[in-house]
């Protein structure tokens, strides 16, 4: 099994070394990590390059961390050895890993659709940010029965993890709101904002929130899910910094509403100020 508790990366051990190089060494331990084998392919295929640089690039990994690889002739693959540990990456989560196969590590996502918005409706919303101009679209909001019409003046973009959103000035609410990309449907016209992004107060004021497992869990699980968020030991809480506008998906996803189910609201998310 690999270890990598308690170690410091060794960037240093590769600093001299060209980006494009380290990137194909990263690669190269990814494999070790995840696969537990690999092959010079495994470079050529993935960057392109040639044998020979491949081999390079084997040779050099060997010399500066020679306790972690090694080459099995019999099975005519390079193997992790018994102490291999880490030393370019920090595997802290499966997401890095999701598409390298392995038949030896299956994977299943989930099967959920993705959240888009056209191409042209994301190019048309870029440039309105990037040039702070006002463009009228077509959104479906869920308040309404059918979608209308109706001018922003956009100038930031926000995730909740989950979707993305455009944050603009809605000139028919005359207010500040969130506009999910995957609801603006068609876009037409465009023209000049004099709209003042600074006045945005609650996308411009940072707020601080407390972070901490749902203290009506038993102490077991409140110290299991302060692991798995890596929250400290001692306190079993920590402090985040976020725009305001964005504090209510951060409630949404950790803080439901189902008190009654502990289970159900893992998370406390308190703001500080």
């Amino acid at each position: 099994m690999p270890q990598i508790e308690d170690r410091a990366l060794s960037i240093t051990d590769v600093d001299d070394l060209p980006p494009t190089v380290l990137q194909r060494l990263m690669h190269l331990e990814r494999c070790l990590f995840w696969r537990g084998e690999l092959q010079r392919a495994d470079l050529i295929e993935a960057f392109g390059i040639n044998p020979i640089q491949a081999a390079k690039d084997f040779r050099i990994y060997m010399e500066r961390f020679p306790d972690n690889m090694e080459y099995n002739k019999s099975r005519r693959r390079y193997l992790p050895l018994p102490g291999f540990a880490p030393k370019l990456i920090e595997p802290k989560t499966l997401d890095e890993f999701i598409n390298m196969d392995s038949p030896l590590v299956p994977v299943a996502t989930w099967p959920l659709p993705n959240r888009r918005a056209t191409p042209l409706v994301l190019q048309a919303m870029v440039a309105a940010v990037r040039e702070r101009r006002r463009i009228e679209v077509q959104y479906q909001s869920m308040s309404g029965e059918k979608p209308t019409w109706r001018w922003l003046s956009p100038h930031a973009f926000a995730s909740d993890g989950e979707r993305w959103h455009v944050r603009a000035y809605c000139h028919t609410r005359n207010e500040f709101l969130d506009f999910v990309l995957g609801r603006i449907l068609a876009t037409r016209h465009i023209k000049s904002s004099d709209i003042d992004p600074s006045e945005d107060e609650d996308w411009i004021t940072i707020v601080n929130v407390r972070v901490a497992p749902n203290p009506d869990l038993t102490t077991e699980k409140r110290q299991a899910i302060a692991l798995e968020y890596d929250l400290p030991a001692k306190s079993l809480e920590a402090t985040l910094e976020l725009r305001k506008a964005m504090l209510f998906y951060v409630k949404a996803k950790f803080d439901p509403d189902a008190k009654d189910v502990p289970a159900a609201r893992q998370l406390s998310v308190d703001p500080i100020n």
